[in-house]
């Protein structure tokens, strides 16, 4: 006896199995061309972006308006500051003028000459003021106006006469505008 082993004659060659296509299941939303999902993807992005930047540019345009804001407020407070200085002015030849008229016993007496005299820390005219150093002066037998114009271009005006002393601004920078200044 043989040990071999044998289960007969050979198999023949078997045919290669053909495989069906299998159709690929359809989506929900039905077919699709290829690159529909880029381009929606491409369309949200543009959104996004147009709202980030309508975003950056609402916020640098109400940063801008305050930095705009804050320089009209500094300007302003220079503005007042010059003003200080020239109502300084006004005050103190105001009460150089009130100290030469007790001291005289008349207002004609208070002249630009008279008050460079009594008070020469500031100039003093005749004339229209030129700035808040320099002070118009006019007086008559009844008062003495006094205009002080400011670096912000506001005049000031003193005026005293026997009954009182009033002040406010004017336009014309002059000693006779301020004391033919009413109210």
């Amino acid at each position: 006896m043989d040990d071999s082993f044998s289960f007969g004659r050979p198999a023949r060659r078997q045919a290669p199995i053909k495989r069906a296509r299998v159709a690929k299941p359809r989506s929900a939303e039905g077919s699709q061309r290829p690159g529909v999902g880029r381009v929606a993807l491409l369309v949200l992005v543009g959104v996004v972006a147009v709202v980030v930047i309508a975003g950056a540019m609402a916020f640098f345009k109400n940063s801008g308006e305050e930095i705009a804001s804050d320089q009209r407020t500094a300007v302003s407070q220079i503005g007042a500051a010059s003003d200080v200085d020239a109502k300084l002015t006004a005050q103190q030849a105001t009460a150089a003028a009130q100290q030469l008229y007790a001291e005289q016993g008349s207002f004609a007496a208070v002249t630009p000459a008279s008050l460079k005299r009594f008070e020469p820390s500031f100039g003093y005219t005749g004339s229209a003021s030129t700035g808040p150093k320099v002070i118009s002066v006019s007086s008559t037998a009844n008062g003495v106006g006094l205009a002080v114009l400011s670096d912000s271009g506001t005049c000031f005006y003193q005026r005293f006469t026997a009954s009182g002393s009033d002040q406010g601004t004017g336009t014309t920078c002059t000693g006779a505008a301020a004391l033919a200044a009413s109210g």
